[in-house]
């Protein structure tokens, strides 16, 4: 386990030790809310990282029929990909811009987790829920190549909110919980697409490349060098997938947690469920 996600893991504890003192239930939000940060900021690396590949696997499709095309035929499929890869593109920005305003909620939620938070807390957290409205139809509406975000949005239901006496949190909670359990669940979906469509233009290029490597085998010419080397990831599964599928795993499951959390029912075990998928997440930002 991470030394972020041991951290995590022993607020936890610490908060189950305290089960019953009055500070119990914000310690668990504290840790809940930096676990979201954290979330936050690596997926902020998988959206750089999607770009990227979008952009490479796309050149490297476009290079390898570049040979079997007339001049006009080329400067058409180019412009034609330029223009779907801007689309993309822009998608993968309003991902972005609305995990930074979840990472803003989440810095809002630990200050509600401190034991002398006011009211003025909660009235920041409100606008920080308001910049959603600026986002959210362009993302829900989205489509990445053929894969539209709205059909990966989960159905989501509404938090059962456990009262208790701190009263910013429980305010900004009873306000605001079920609207937020919608936003982690826009963020699961538009990961999901990503990852569908990163499946389906990944294929296209390992099989590109795992012909070419077959056809370097069967042929009486020496193999190149590096053959063996370059093998193994045309028969793995894609970083960019991976990382867009651990992305989406990790939203999903903020999502079960801050529903559970707010009831007062985040025992354990679904605890270290989502510091598993949030360390996870954070490996792979830091490998990419």
């Amino acid at each position: 386990m991470r030394a972020s996600a041991r951290l995590y893991a022993a607020l936890f504890a610490l908060s189950l030790f305290l089960t019953g003192c009055a500070t119990a239930r914000l310690t668990q939000f504290n840790t809940f809310a930096q676990a979201g940060i954290t979330y936050t900021t690596a997926s902020q690396t998988v959206i750089t990282d999607a770009g990227n590949a979008v952009v490479n696997t796309d050149s490297a499709i476009l290079i390898k029929s570049r040979t079997d095309l007339n001049e006009a035929q080329r400067r058409a499929a180019v412009t034609t990909s330029d223009t779907l890869l801007k689309q993309r593109l822009q998608v993968l920005q309003l991902i972005g811009a609305h995990g930074r305003v979840l990472q803003a909620y989440f810095q809002a939620l630990a200050s509600l987790s401190d034991p002398k938070a006011t009211n003025s807390i909660g009235t920041a957290a409100q606008g920080v829920y308001a910049s959603f409205a600026k986002i959210d139809p362009a993302l829900t509406n989205a489509k990445i190549g053929s894969t539209s975000v709205s059909s990966f949005i989960p159905t989501v239901i509404a938090p059962i909110v456990a009262t208790f006496k701190a009263h910013a949190l429980n305010d900004e909670l009873h306000a605001r919980s079920a609207d937020i359990a919608k936003e982690l669940a826009l963020q699961e979906a538009a990961f999901s697409a990503i990852a569908s469509e990163f499946k389906t233009d990944a294929q296209v290029l390992q099989n590109i490349h795992e012909t070419d490597s077959i056809n370097q085998f069967a042929s009486s010419t020496a193999l190149p060098a590096d053959w063996s080397t370059v093998r193994l990831p045309l028969l793995s599964t894609p970083v960019t997938v991976a990382s867009a599928d651990a992305a989406a795993k990790a939203a999903a499951q903020l999502r079960t947690a801050f529903t559970a959390l707010v009831a007062d029912q985040l025992d354990s075990n679904g605890f270290a469920l989502l510091l598993g998928d949030i360390s996870n997440i954070l490996t792979i930002a830091k490998g990419i």
